[in-house]
């Protein structure tokens, strides 16, 4: 009896034995997708609210006094320099003319009388037969007519420019304002001064402020002192291009030039204002447009930098998970230093070439081993499942339709 025992109790621990080995279960690594850290330049970018302006905003006045006959524009419509506006009533300034140009002929006919008087009598002076007096009489007579007919067309050159004015012509050419006196008003010193506007807008400026800092980061970029010189001479302190946006968020397709930027810091902000100057070729932008200006400061050079997925938050600060070459995960800590539309900057923490996972990061832990697929290799997998399922429906279907047009045929 004890033989049996020991021999029953043997075959079942045997069992046991390879009941357990039968059970035990290796587990899958998760599928996580990963991305190689890589090293490149980073733009640093400031980015401001700007405001539009026209860069020629030319008032047009009346500069004689008298009354709106015409008005040759359409109110907000393109014009050209030099096109006619207004046309004022020119006939007191017609009259007028014609009283001064009869006192020029006058003081020119007197000069004329007192040159020939001179040419007479200075004969006469030389031979004795005329005194001293009459000839001195003679010459300041002439004199005084010459004086006269200086005076006489200088007032006709005066009443010719006043009736220049009576044709007023646009000064530029842009967009044109709404028209402040219509026809029959009284213009001029007496009357309505201020008669329209004219606005340059090809091209146009944006204004914003830029910070002390901001400033400082934008000169550190011009390592040269003959790039800090010609900026100066150009009438701005700093230099680059201004990438601005449109009503819809979308990018103006046109960049500006930083034109002029303001001497002086505004003590109560602590900015300064900048200006740049862009193409308006198609009339996209107006006059005191809100916009968002976006400038290049400086660049980080050889930087390393992940996608921002990458990156998660604990209460210790932030971290990534990183692939080692064994297919393990390591939870690690960095150090962000710059937040950029290429990526985040990491100061600490990573070097180029590493593995992190740009998704699947909540199915790993540390220490755990993982398969790595890329992305491009993850895309790839997925395009050729998506084409097997359109063509097990695509077969499906065919056969569904084979089958009712049987069905049909048979009744």
């Amino acid at each position: 009896m004890l033989k049996i025992s020991h021999c029953g109790m043997f075959c079942f621990i045997c069992a046991l034995m390879v009941s357990c080995k039968q059970e035990k279960i290796i587990p899958t690594p998760p599928e996580v997708i990963v991305q190689s850290v890589t090293q490149q330049t980073v733009p640093v970018y400031g980015n401001y609210i700007g405001v539009t302006k026209a860069s020629l905003d030319v008032e047009v006045r009346a500069r004689i006094t008298g009354y709106v006959e015409q008005v040759k524009f359409i109110e907000g419509s393109w014009i050209d320099a030099g096109q006619p506006l207004y046309f004022i009533d020119d006939k007191p300034y017609i009259a007028k003319r014609k009283q001064v140009l009869a006192q020029f002929e006058k003081d020119k006919a007197a000069y004329e009388k007192a040159k020939r008087d001179v040419t007479r009598l200075k004969p006469l002076y030389e031979q004795d037969a005329a005194s001293q007096l009459d000839y001195d009489t003679a010459i300041s007579t002439q004199e005084q007519a010459k004086a006269s007919v200086m005076s006489s067309q200088a007032n006709l050159d005066q009443v010719d420019l006043e009736l220049s004015y009576t044709k007023i012509k646009a000064p530029i050419s842009g967009m044109i304002g709404d028209s402040q006196a219509d026809i029959g008003a009284l213009v001029g010193s007496g009357g309505i001064s201020l008669l329209t506007t004219v606005k340059q807008i090809d091209p146009i400026y944006v204004t914003f402020n830029m910070s002390s800092l901001d400033y400082l980061n934008a000169r550190r970029r011009m390592h040269s002192l003959l790039e800090k010189k010609k900026a100066e001479e150009q009438g701005k302190a700093l230099a680059g291009f201004v990438r601005i946006t449109l009503p819809d968020d979308s990018d103006y397709k046109y960049w500006g030039d930083v034109s002029f930027t303001d001497p002086k810091v505004n003590p109560k902000t602590g900015t300064f204002k900048v200006r740049a100057i862009l193409p308006n070729p198609d009339s996209e932008l107006l006059p005191g447009q809100y916009t968002s200006a976006r400038i290049r400061l400086s660049e980080f050079k050889n930087a390393v930098v992940i996608p921002e997925e990458a990156v998660r938050v604990e209460q210790g600060g932030l971290y990534v998970m990183v692939v080692m070459p064994d297919n393990r995960v390591e939870h690690r800590f960095v150090m962000v230093k710059h937040y950029g539309t290429e990526g985040l900057v990491i100061d600490t923490g990573l070097t180029q070439g590493e593995r992190i996972i740009i998704e699947g990061q909540h199915r790993t832990r540390h220490g755990q081993l993982v398969k790595p697929i890329t992305m491009a290799d993850y895309k790839k997998r997925s395009y050729q499942q998506n084409n097997i399922k359109d063509t097990t429906e695509n077969q499906a279907d065919e056969h569904n339709q084979h089958q009712q047009l049987s069905t049909t045929t048979a009744e």
